[in-house]
């Protein structure tokens, strides 16, 4: 019934500023069908996700590949849009996906501090992770099987770690576990939910 109510107070406005003109303001009409959206519970073009077979959301495939969620001074950390799935509800809420982090001249050199790897060689590197409600979690080397790997600026393959069952091994370590308040992980996670519609 609210739904019906907030369609005919939305439709009446219309006929309501036309009755006598031709043309109506374009930025006016954007915002009046928007609201006609939300009244009908279509989700933003923008942000519209869709349910796959097995009940995982997905993002729309249109626009650029890797989404940029963080930036420090020793990488920048995006996500596969490709490769990213959302389940759950509630507490239960999880955004799985494979991530690429680029390395500053700094970060690589940081990351060849560690001894694996020399300095100044890696720039790239791919891992598979996933977002709780309140928590990182492994469970997205279950969802996507790739393995943690490092990457020079030719695209070779420096060094490759495990993405098991509770641990991860890769170079600078994973975090797993309850977010830090307003850490990076935190906010990626926010972000990472956002894209699903998950601002709650």
């Amino acid at each position: 019934m609210r739904k019906r109510t907030a369609i005919a107070l939305v439709l009446a406005s219309v006929f309501a500023v036309n009755t006598g003109t031709a043309t109506v303001e374009a930025s006016w009409l954007s915002k009046t069908l928007k609201k006609l959206d939300n009244a009908l519970g279509v989700p933003d073009g923008d942000t519209q996700v869709t349910k796959q077979s097995d009940g995982k959301l997905q993002l729309p495939q249109a626009g650029e590949r890797w989404i940029l969620l963080s930036e420090n001074k020793y990488y920048k950390t995006y996500v596969d849009r490709t490769k990213v799935r959302a389940d759950g509800e509630a507490q239960n809420r999880v955004v799985y996906g494979v991530f690429k982090r680029e390395f500053t001249p700094i970060g690589s050199q940081w990351l060849g501090s560690e001894g694996d790897v020399s300095p100044d060689v890696v720039t790239v590197e791919y891992l598979p992770l996933a977002y709780g409600v309140n928590k990182t979690l492994d469970y997205s080397r279950r969802e996507f099987s790739i393995d943690p790997s490092y990457y020079d600026i030719h695209g070779n393959l420096i060094w490759k770690g495990y993405a098991g069952h509770f641990t991860i091994s890769n170079i600078e370590g994973v975090y797993l576990g309850n977010y830090v308040p307003n850490s990076e992980e935190e906010q990626i996670k926010d972000k990472l939910f956002h894209l699903f519609g998950w601002d709650y």
